[in-house]
């Protein structure tokens, strides 16, 4: 089978999906041929399955580009394979339609609520945004766009079926045609394991406010005085992160916390490695690819009880979860936990089952190759 794999994000730039979209077409070396068309300014020079789109042109310009790059390989495909439902989305079906070509979306977040709600244009949650949106005229064009996009696909596929429930009514999609394949979580390679720091803390989110960064560092900032060697590792970056460095500021916790920026996957996968806790305190998630990276080096996870997080973190089981803002809670949680060994051992044993079971890369591909070949 001929696949075109059409992604918005590539290495080097860094983040679970642009880890998936460079690590897909490895795990179908030998069955299938793909070839990657991908927004980048930094193309591998020796990746010859790349065909890149700048992305420092207006978008117009570069929504043209891509559609232009996908039509040049599409020709002989036999089905595209589209990492969202906009930029990499939109000129997917396109050419679908004008080829003929089976198309299949990737859905992993809805992208009007999510530069809404970065730009402050709104404070709803997904749901609520999506019986009832606001953010004015972008948020129109971004849903009908995406609308057009999910209906005109052959099939979408999404990373939780918490999200999957979400986009059929928010769009009005069929049933079945919106199917749920969990993320796979990276292949692990062996790292060199320090011994882990007893009382550190580590984040790897995107530095938007659904991620709720500022309240694990509230929570640090309640712990210090029973555990004065507490420290806070955050690695993302985003719009967030000056609000978070004045907060880290006010709470006179800066020797506790470190900003280090956008990483590559294998220094955050160290990171979790050497750290005794991983946090996660979204107000919102379609399935959280941090998580996942967690069970992957056996480090415990606390994670908020919302749905998509939910359905791989199982409280008590392979992590454990707290309601949403609430920095008292996680600091308790991150006490108990800094206590129980015991506990520690259950949380990271039953993440590593679950992660074998259900989120390997095998489980994916098996279920993906069905999805392509539309049986």
């Amino acid at each position: 089978m001929r696949i075109v794999l059409a992604t918005p994000i590539y290495p080097p730039a860094v983040g679970g999906p642009a880890e998936y979209a460079a690590t897909l077409p490895k795990q179908l070396v030998g069955l299938h041929e793909v070839v990657v068309v991908a927004y980048t300014n930094e193309p591998s020079s020796t990746d010859d399955r790349l065909i890149a789109v700048r992305t420092d042109r207006l978008l117009p310009i570069r929504l043209v580009q891509f559609f232009f790059a996908l039509w040049g390989v599409s020709k002989e495909a036999d089905v595209l394979y589209a990492q969202n439902a906009v930029a990499a989305g939109l000129p997917a079906v396109l050419v679908g339609i004008l080829r003929s070509k089976r198309v299949v979306i990737k859905f992993v977040g809805d992208e009007a609520w999510e530069r809404a709600a970065g730009s402050g244009r709104t404070t709803k949650r997904l749901p609520e945004f999506l019986q009832n949106p606001d953010g004015g005229i972008r948020t129109t064009i971004f849903m009908a766009i995406q609308k057009f996009v999910l209906r005109h696909a052959d099939v979408v596929t999404t990373p939780s079926a918490y999200l999957g429930e979400c986009i059929v009514h928010a769009y009005r999609l069929p049933r079945d045609h919106v199917v749920t394949n969990y993320n796979a979580a990276a292949p692990h390679t062996p790292l060199i394991i320090p011994l882990r720091k007893k009382h550190q803390l580590a984040t790897a989110v995107r530095l938007v406010n659904w991620k709720g960064v500022d309240g694990i560092i509230q929570a640090v900032a309640l712990l210090t005085k029973d555990y004065p060697d507490i420290s806070l590792m955050i690695a993302g970056d985003g719009p967030e992160r000056a609000r978070l460095e004045t907060l880290v500021s006010s709470l006179e916790i800066r020797p506790q916390v470190t900003f280090l920026g956008s990483i590559p996957q294998k220094d955050a996968e160290q990171l979790f490695a050497e750290s005794s806790i991983t946090v996660l305190n979204s107000t919102y998630e379609g399935l959280p690819f941090g998580v996942l990276m967690s069970f992957a080096v056996g480090t415990p996870v606390i994670a908020t009880n919302i749905p998509g997080t939910d359905e791989v973190v199982h409280d008590g089981k392979t992590g454990l979860l707290i309601p949403t803002e609430n920095p008292a809670e996680l600091a308790r949680a991150i006490a108990g936990l800094f206590e129980d060994e015991t506990l520690r051992t259950t949380l990271t044993s039953g993440g590593t089952a679950l992660l074998n079971a259900d989120f390997s890369w095998e489980a994916h591909i098996k279920k993906l190759r069905h999805l392509l070949y539309g049986i």
